[in-house]
């Protein structure tokens, strides 16, 4: 029975004693041939409805991240500052500030697969569903913004560039590489000729078939040697702690592209590294 996956991963036991969090996804537990209705009697005991979404929940947040990195990407055009905006909308409570963080695309076990499985719903029914295939483009074209802001940084060649990725997983406190943003845009840099080396905190409980396929390193720094730029895709909190001076003193280049928005933008600066952000005014 695959309902576990609704729990958010790396705080399971939290999940199931908050009733927010208790959900019985139909579509998902029919791949499975075990009803909703079945499964929401696991939770007959607990003081709280039991409410069958089917995929409607994740096709929303999927629209929600979508519109973050797109609000992102105009706030890094117009000299904006992306958490000052998303800080205000928070205010308002018929929006709220949750899920509104950009970065470099949505992933995971869940969330595109239940946005595509909305939108096959759609069809099957002779519907359209135009605003979660919005969110799904939005999100491809979002790993393709990551490759050209690298890009860039370059000066405009990917071929034969030497780039350190900090993060594999789709997000920090997992081990899981499902539809990671990351990794597709280490696809997409290697695509272009990028010579790349990975790290991940989570290297060891990684899948050694899919790390046989990179060069990983099990050390920050060793990502930084010879590195012209180094790529922040997942929001590991100790890429936080990282000595900067050490790190660029062992890189090739003085450039450190963070899809996180998650380093303290004076630490780079008095280490002598160039910080490029999502959306920031910095």
């Amino acid at each position: 029975m695959r309902h576990r996956e609704i729990l958010v991963l790396g705080a399971g036991c939290v999940g199931l004693t908050i009733a927010a969090c208790l959900a019985a996804d139909g579509h998902r537990v029919t791949c499975v041939d075990v009803d909703a209705d079945t499964v929401a009697e696991l939770y007959a005991h607990a003081d709280a409805p039991v409410l069958v979404t089917d995929n409607a929940s994740n096709g929303l947040l999927s629209v929600k991240l979508s519109y973050a990195n797109s609000l992102a990407n105009l706030c890094g055009r117009v000299g904006a500052d992306v958490n000052t905006v998303v800080r205000g909308m928070g205010h308002d409570n018929r929006i709220g500030e949750a899920r509104l963080r950009p970065g470099p695309g949505w992933g995971g076990a869940c969330l595109p697969k239940d946005a595509r499985a909305l939108l096959s719903l759609n069809r099957l029914h002779g519907l359209d569903f135009p605003l979660i295939q919005a969110a799904l483009d939005t999100n491809i074209a979002q790993h393709e913004r990551v490759v050209q802001e690298v890009r860039d940084a370059l000066g405009g060649e990917l071929a034969g560039a030497r780039i350190g990725i900090m993060g594999m997983t789709f997000k920090a406190g997992t081990a899981d590489l499902r539809d990671s943003p990351a990794m597709a845009i280490a696809e997409l840099l290697r695509g272009h000729g990028a010579d790349l080396t990975l790290h991940d905190p989570s290297l060891a409980d990684l899948p050694s078939n899919i790390l046989a396929r990179w060069c990983t390193v099990d050390d920050p720094y060793l990502v930084a040697k010879g590195a012209e730029v180094v790529v922040v895709l997942t929001e590991w909190p100790q890429f936080r702690t990282i000595d900067w001076r050490r790190f660029a003193a062992l890189m090739s280049g003085s450039t450190v592209v963070d899809t996180r928005n998650l380093l303290d933008v004076r630490a780079l600066r008095k280490a002598g590294l160039l910080l490029r952000t999502m959306g920031l005014s910095c």
